[in-house]
């Protein structure tokens, strides 16, 4: 497997979450309103998972080692992706800062920020998987592909609690479960390739 495949399985299980979150947006701006728990689950997936774990891999060992292969950090594809990561965790902030008001207008500023989460990150997962992998994969070789696999591997055990990514892909398998949304297992890869631009 190579490396970008790793990162685009773990978009299928950010998108399962996706999908649970805009369920969770709907019902809090409905009669049936934000179900806190399920929220405060969501948010440790895209806060552990998402955020720390997928995109601390691709900009702690992915963007670096493709500045070294000549790609430029402060613009194009590299610089795009940060940028769409810091807006994202802006967006997290925002739920999370919902989440622990219990005001009239928490639910609605909580699916405010969920659904342009949602919106941002489905963009963002077309660009990487579309544009941004294939273009890693053609500045590697198969050296630099075993070295970076390596390097995933190590992140995850230096960098995380150990048993992190069992956890949160648990979490998000009972999200997915109860929302009865599709499992990452049974998503594909979508065909999207050359079709993402970056702007």
């Amino acid at each position: 497997m190579q490396p970008t495949d790793i990162l685009s399985a773990e978009h299928r299980v950010i998108e399962q979450v996706l999908d649970c979150l805009e369920r969770l947006a709907a019902a809090a701006r409905g009669s049936t309103g934000l179900d806190r728990e399920r929220a405060g689950q969501a948010l440790e997936v895209l806060r552990t998972y998402a955020d720390r774990c997928h995109h601390g891999k691709e900009e702690d060992r992915l963007f670096p080692l493709m500045e070294r292969r000549g790609l430029p950090r402060h613009v194009g594809p590299i610089a795009v992706m940060l940028d769409d990561h810091k807006v994202g965790r802006s967006l997290i902030r925002q739920m999370g800062d919902a989440l622990e008001d219990t005001g009239p207008e928490a639910a609605r500023r909580f699916a405010d920020a969920a659904s342009g989460y949602v919106e941002l990150l489905r963009d963002h997962i077309a660009k990487e998987d579309g544009v941004l992998f294939p273009l890693a994969e053609s500045l590697l070789d198969d050296a630099a592909r075993q070295d970076l696999r390596a390097e995933f591997e190590r992140f995850e055990r230096e960098d995380l609690e150990p048993g992190t990514v069992a956890r949160m892909r648990a979490l998000a398998d009972g999200l997915a479960r109860h929302f009865d949304v599709p499992l990452a297992a049974q998503r594909k890869r979508p065909d999207v390739q050359g079709h993402a631009c970056f702007h």
